[in-house]
């Protein structure tokens, strides 16, 4: 197992809040005292956050907390009234991710793209998340409280993540380019990037920033803008798109700009990431 020694001497928490956000984050319980005692021990003796925290997604009681998987809803999306137990049809995530559940879990979308091991949901607990409840069931919650992350770096190692899920977060990270790295970087070969931003023409409703409804938004998207942002970031053919859309589902057409919008008014793509070839472009 790969050591990062920086991520852990850059800790804000000390070593039993650290293991105790973890238990909460991945073991969705409190830490015991044995268990608490001996990760932090572990932290403190310069073992990498990335370590311990493969040892819990690799730990026989998260395996027991992830449902099994369906291979047919997996790989024939077309099956997905095949009730899926890693997706309950009342699971109700909170925010923007919230409004089109139903319909992705429907289609096949979160079976063919979120069905995996491992997902992390970056940036999830927002301002409308009190519950700090993931978009995702079984998701792992990142952000900025999140022990080791800084709003860029995962601690996570490379090719250790399934998914990347990440709803109305990207237009909030200054280094929108960094981040969309760091999320290439964990994924494993043959894993995705799902990530949701505000549409420009949905949701701003205006040409120029700042946002009228969020000053926090550092850009506003177009599909093209957001596939551009994507295509800057990584490597030519280290990664496919595999899936572009408008979300307007239920959008209010008739509430002009100075009005909140209303339904969805998202952008959403999936990036996955391949194995590059051994050629260039000529």
């Amino acid at each position: 197992m790969k050591k990062t020694s920086g991520i852990a001497a850059n800790l804000t928490l000390d070593a039993d809040e650290a293991v105790s956000q973890l238990y909460r984050a991945i073991l969705r319980r409190d830490p015991d005292a044995g268990g608490l005692r001996h990760h932090a021990d572990r932290l403190r003796q310069g073992v990498s956050l990335e370590s311990i925290i493969s040892d819990f997604l690799t730990s026989n009681e998260y395996g027991r907390l992830k449902p099994a998987s369906n291979p047919s809803v997996l790989s024939d999306p077309s099956q997905a009234s095949v009730p899926d137990p890693r997706f309950p049809p009342d699971f109700d995530p909170p925010g923007e991710a919230g409004r089109s559940y139903t319909t992705r879990l429907a289609s096949g979308f979160l079976a063919r793209y979120c069905g995996g091991q491992t997902t992390l949901d970056v940036g999830f607990s927002g301002y409308d998340n009190p519950d700090r409840k993931p978009g995702v069931p079984g998701a792992i919650g990142i952000d900025l409280d999140y022990p080791g992350y800084d709003g860029l770096r995962l601690p996570f190692d490379e090719g250790s993540v399934d998914t990347i899920f990440s709803s109305h977060c990207l237009e909030h990270i200054l280094f929108d380019h960094a981040a969309i790295r760091d999320w290439y970087r964990v994924l494993k070969v043959g894993g995705f990037i799902v990530c949701m931003v505000p549409h420009q023409a949905l949701y701003e409703k205006r040409r120029y920033l700042p946002s009228k409804w969020n000053q926090d938004h550092k850009r506003m998207y177009t599909a093209s803008a957001l596939v551009r942002s994507f295509e800057e970031a990584l490597e030519v053919n280290s990664f496919r798109v595999r899936h572009l859309a408008e979300n307007d589902a239920n959008f209010n057409y008739a509430l002009g700009p100075e009005v909140h919008s209303e339904g969805a008014y998202e952008i959403e793509i999936v990036i996955e990431k391949i194995v590059v070839p051994g050629w260039k472009l000529a």
